[in-house]
């Protein structure tokens, strides 16, 4: 995490964006000024938005599938 140590010893893979967010934070006269690296912190740890846009997607292929399976038939 904002540890800066990965899983296998190295730097973590969300360590840069922690680090752009607490630079931010410590420049910033209100902290609503960090809501993007914020973000961006976020979704490195626990990538919601990344998800939310493959489900739509598979969403998406099915609707289609399901569209031309019956149009084929009529």
């Amino acid at each position: 995490m904002s540890s800066g140590f990965g899983v296998k010893g190295g730097q973590g893979r969300c360590f840069p964006f922690w680090m752009d967010f607490a630079k931010c934070m410590s420049d910033a006269d209100t902290p609503a000024k960090c809501t993007l690296q914020r973000e961006d912190y976020l979704e490195c740890l626990h990538h919601k938005k990344e998800l939310t846009r493959l489900k739509r997607i598979e969403e998406e292929r099915m609707r289609q599938k399901h569209a031309a399976a019956h149009a084929g038939g009529h």
